[in-house]
């Protein structure tokens, strides 16, 4: 089950005083020991400010649920890897239809690019005057026929704006319940725009980083059939 971490809001300086107050007579050892410890939180409040009011888990909720539903869909759009050693940058169009996918990148590759297409049973890697390869995990096949690494298990649902439902995640949403940042399977993912597309909004731009590798995505267009 996914885990949602909140902003909280700080306990100030009064409310210590105030939880105090009513131990003031106690016996003296206990009493040093309780002055000890409103020390201490009065000096870890006076260096934390309070954060001001969270937007509802509703808002957040509410929009999930709506581009959950979005199973097939198609999004052109440009992608660019970067590393400290190296890098490489492709135009890329991305179908799926519920969990079958096919994906082009076009560019970093030689001529005609590569071709992707699978679902959760497995993948196809397609070249161009090469023969197919197929593997079970694409991101394995993907770094072993190009020596690139591409979180495309994880993109199917991040490009949408969501994290994936079956791993852990820290997550953080702005007034209209969508994805600003969101950090899953080593991954640190911000979003940058959104855009009107039908009855929804999806991204436009994230980026991510890992280590020391970082990807930028711009989707140009969204297509809803």
């Amino acid at each position: 089950m996914t885990r949602c971490w909140k902003r909280l809001s700080a306990v100030t300086c009064a409310d210590v005083i105030r939880a105090w107050f009513p131990f003031r007579n106690l016996p003296g050892g206990l009493r040093q020991g309780l002055v000890l410890a409103v020390a201490l939180l009065a000096s870890a409040c006076a260096v934390r400010p309070p954060v001001s009011g969270t937007v509802p888990e509703s808002a957040w909720l509410q929009h999930r649920a709506t581009v959950e539903a979005l199973t097939d869909w198609q999004v052109h759009g440009r992608v660019a890897v970067r590393s400290d050693d190296d890098g490489w940058s492709a135009d890329f169009d991305w179908q799926q239809r519920g969990e079958s996918y096919r994906i082009r990148l076009r560019g970093p590759f030689g001529q005609g690019g590569i071709e992707l297409h699978g679902d959760s049973h497995g993948v196809w890697l397609n070249r161009q005057d090469k023969a197919p390869v197929y593997a079970r995990n694409v991101e394995h096949l993907l770094k072993a026929e190009t020596g690139w690494q591409l979180p495309v298990l994880g993109l199917s649902d991040w490009l949408r704006g969501l994290p994936v439902d079956t791993q852990p995640a820290a997550l953080d949403w702005d007034q209209q319940g969508r994805l600003q940042t969101l950090q899953q399977d080593g991954w640190d993912i911000a979003y940058g725009r959104y855009r009107d597309v039908g009855e929804r909004q999806l991204p436009d731009k994230l980026q991510l980083l890992r280590d020391q590798l970082r990807v930028k995505v711009v989707v140009d267009e969204w297509q809803i059939p």
